[in-house]
């Protein structure tokens, strides 16, 4: 029983713990999102002791909604903080133990406080990285160290930047709503960052046994469809952002093979990939055109489409991609960005060109606590015939990788390519 507990426990606290910690904080007030998340994590740990002595009860979800507002309720009676709510309001706003948590209207109605407690934890009282930081804690439930690794930071930066951005919103006591009129486009943008992040972290998870982790897919696609559909945030950015995470999406089912290991985009099967997902992406896409900016996020759709477009690896249109990627450049000219680019242009003008792209990027901090650099540097050099060289980039990545954090298919394949050239 306790090992059909724990997993079922994990997967509630990434679907469930946002949306609950969403309500709470927005009934008790700003200041209280610290309680909100004290509240939520007390319910999970109740359900981790009690679950596999009394088995699991037939709506967890329900159980633990219920576990939650009882707590939220009596410490209110304590006067362990003050809301502005009474305990008896707080009782009837959260649905007990028999409701169903699958009603359209309040699914509806819980996705609209999630993106409440998004936009209150984008709000310009804090940097842009710290809004993006703490909505990864807060509502997407990641953890400090994949959030450092999404940053390429260290755990006591971020752990930090969380801790002083809390504080910040308690003090200016940010409201949690989605925003109105000129307060609307900042704060959509820190929104849309946290989406992407949240998405690059389910389809490349940075730790543990998962490559992908699907939950994390399901729960950015989900946002970003809402964001784009809802009738305030339902902005051009938000439909190109809606497009990209579609498109990407889509490629998930080819994105791992029968061995479990990781299959690289030029190497997958293009009939696996999701048809509507793609179908759905160019809806968003076209939609995304009706405002006179381009943003980041339009072009990153633009240069998903252009992959989805392309019958083969070799018959992508690399010319258009390498064009994308240099205004992506001026937008945008972070590593993951830069690196990519030099794989386009290898692509377009061959490997040697791809080397002499990255050579502007040696010594950046940044990109020295980035691993695929490495790696991309020992696919250019093993198309070029040096495999000395490429094995000891690879060396590189492996140790690099070990100390920031690799998931496990991830680190297979390295070790494998790095076994092909030492032979």
């Amino acid at each position: 029983m306790a090992e059909d507990a724990a997993p079922l426990i994990a997967g509630l606290f990434r679907t469930e713990a946002g949306q609950l910690t969403a309500r709470l904080a927005r009934l008790l007030g700003p200041g209280h999102l610290d309680d909100a998340e004290e509240i939520v994590q007390s319910a999970l740990t109740k359900a981790l002791h009690v679950w596999p002595r009394s088995g699991i009860p037939d709506n967890p979800a329900g159980w633990l909604w219920r576990v939650a507002r009882n707590e939220a309720v009596d410490g209110l009676r304590r006067r362990r903080f003050t809301a502005p709510v009474t305990p008896e309001d707080l009782a009837d706003s959260l649905p007990d133990q028999a409701s169903s948590v699958d009603d359209p209207r309040f699914a509806a109605e819980m996705s609209n406080e999630k993106l409440g407690l998004m936009f209150a934890c984008c709000h310009p009282v804090l940097a842009v990285e710290a809004r993006v930081a703490l909505t990864l804690k807060a509502v997407c439930g990641l953890g400090t160290g994949q959030i450092a690794r999404a940053f390429l930071l260290s755990e006591p930066t971020v752990a930090q930047r969380i801790t002083r951005a809390k504080a910040r919103l308690a003090e200016a006591r940010v409201p949690f709503a989605i925003p109105a009129g000129a307060e609307l486009p900042e704060r959509l943008e820190a929104v849309l960052g946290t989406l992407y992040l949240l998405f690059n972290e389910g389809a490349g998870s940075s730790g543990g046994e998962d490559l992908i982790r699907a939950d994390l897919v399901s729960e950015a696609l989900h946002l970003a469809r809402h964001l784009a559909d809802h009738p305030v945030t339902g902005r051009p950015e938000a439909e190109a952002m809606a497009a990209l995470t579609c498109l990407a999406a889509a490629r998930l089912p080819a994105r791992q093979g029968a061995d479990g290991l990781p299959v690289l985009l030029a190497d997958q099967d293009r009939r696996l990939w999701h048809q509507g997902l793609i179908a759905a992406g160019f809806r968003h896409l076209k939609a995304s055109m009706a405002g006179p900016v381009e943003t980041r996020w339009h072009i990153e759709a633009a240069i998903a489409a252009a992959h989805a477009m392309a019958p083969t690896w070799d018959g992508t249109d690399w010319h258009h991609i390498c064009d994308l990627y240099d205004r992506l450049a001026q937008l945008s000219p972070g590593p993951v960005t830069l690196l990519n680019r030099a794989v386009a242009i290898a692509e377009r003008d061959g490997p040697a060109a791809g080397l002499a792209t990255l050579r502007p990027l040696e010594g950046d901090e940044l990109i020295a606590r980035y691993p695929l650099f490495a790696v991309t540097k020992a696919a250019f050099l093993d198309r070029l015939g040096d495999r000395l060289l490429a094995a000891e980039q690879l060396r590189q990545a492996l140790d690099l990788a070990d100390r920031v954090g690799i998931n496990q298919p991830d680190r297979r394949l390295l070790l494998r390519r790095l076994g092909r050239l030492s032979e």
